[in-house]
């Protein structure tokens, strides 16, 4: 990767930072201790024997800061948060879906009622009444005479920054590897969709417009090929025939603001 590239990639994260008001020693601390860690989990996975010399050298960074990142360890950023795992279980899972394929509304009392049953297609160490809280603490769901119903058509931490970031690490860290993998492949066909349409023009008043079509849009295709790739999920469909491990990832995004980035 040649350096102008680096920096295309770097870009939006630094007008992030700038914005977030981090500076040169938070990146350059953070970009420290990435290092060292992909450089521990890469050893780990070849089975090669790790010390500090060896990730100094590996990665470049001094020995005393890697000392300090490796002895005193960091803390790991998790993935997406269990309720937001829920709500896309709950929205793709066959078996608590509707015959029109929404989410059908759940009885939630007692460890065995049907909610109790989807937390733990996702999760076995949580009890459903921790999850219903948290679901019930951003709006997600309404108890009904009913049962369990969900008003969440997706998870968005509209208010949790430190949930949101994680969820942008996340999606950088698929689209990268996705791009990577495209640039890299040699046959007729990439193996990764990656493709972004834009137009330059817009008045601002339409905007609003705009961003509905598309968030209502891209959740019903979102929505459909979710159903489409529970399909091949071993937790949701066993099978002694298959070995799993491996992950499947889409991302669909939009954005707008003016033409020109300020």
């Amino acid at each position: 990767m040649q350096s102008r590239h680096l920096q295309a990639i770097l870009k939006p994260i630094i007008r992030l930072c700038f914005r977030q008001s981090l500076g040169l020693h938070d990146v350059v601390e953070a970009a420290k201790v990435l290092f060292i860690k992909v450089a521990e989990e890469d050893l780990q996975r070849n089975g090669e024997k790790i010390s500090v010399s060896r990730l100094s050298v590996i990665t470049g960074v001094h020995r005393k800061d890697a000392e300090r990142i490796y002895r005193q360890g960091e803390v790991e950023i998790g993935g997406t948060r269990l309720s937001g795992k829920i709500i896309s279980q709950w929205r793709r899972d066959k078996r608590f879906l509707a015959k029109n394929n929404r989410p059908r509304v759940l009885s939630y009392l007692g460890e065995d009622s049907e909610f109790a049953k989807l937390v733990r297609t996702v999760s076995a160490e949580l009890k459903s009444g921790t999850i219903l809280f948290d679901l019930e603490r951003i709006g997600a769901v309404e108890r009904t005479d009913q049962g369990l119903k969900l008003l969440a058509k997706a998870y968005a931490p509209s208010n949790d920054a430190e949930e949101g970031f994680r969820m942008l690490a996340g999606d950088i860290g698929d689209i990268t590897s996705a791009a990577v993998a495209n640039i890299k492949s040699q046959g007729e066909r990439v193996p990764y969709y990656h493709a972004t349409g834009s137009i330059d023009n817009v008045s601002e008043e339409d905007l609003p417009k705009i961003r509905d079509w598309v968030f209502k849009n891209c959740q019903r295709f979102h929505e459909k090929v979710m159903r489409h790739l529970v399909k091949f999920d071993l937790d949701t469909n066993p099978s002694k025939e298959k070995r799993g491990g491996y992950r499947f990832a889409l991302g669909i995004f939009s954005n707008d603001g003016p033409a020109k980035p300020q």
